[in-house]
């Protein structure tokens, strides 16, 4: 089963990714990106690692490209033979934060708020996390 972490400063982003995500697997959330180096470095090192984070970039304590630095730190200090797929959200659509995400921070694909379901779908298709066909887009609040 997909185990995937959720880390958003939005209490309503964090709903909304886990009703999405939730039909692929496990979602655990995290407020900012202090929590959510925390949770991933303990998956880590109780051997069930996270197999998706969905980071965003502006957060109070830690910010979506530190945490996604640190997370990557981790990943090469417990010898993980895949790096988790992180995808950086942001309401925000520049191309400066888009490149810093991808090529600084080590992010795999940067996604602008709002994220519809069927775009999450394909993210987790490319990435080879889920290979069901599309799925039929329910109005939000359905399956919560």
């Amino acid at each position: 089963m997909n185990k995937f972490l959720i880390v958003d400063d939005s209490s309503s982003a964090r709903y909304l990714l886990k009703s999405y995500l939730g039909r692929f697997g496990e979602c655990h959330e995290a407020e900012h990106g202090r929590d959510g180096v925390k949770m991933f470095g303990k998956a880590l090192l109780d051997g069930v690692p996270y197999n998706l984070v969905v980071m965003d970039i502006m957060m109070p304590k830690m910010d979506g490209h530190m945490a996604v630095a640190k997370l990557r730190e981790l990943e090469a200090k417990a010898g993980a033979p895949e790096p988790v797929k992180v995808v950086m959200l942001s309401s925000l659509d520049d191309p400066r934060n888009m490149l810093r995400a991808q090529f600084e921070s080590g992010s795999d694909l940067y996604l602008t708020k709002p994220v519809e379901l069927q775009t999450l779908r394909e993210m987790l298709v490319s990435f080879g996390l889920v290979d069901e066909p599309a799925l039929p887009v329910k109005p939000f609040g359905d399956e919560v």
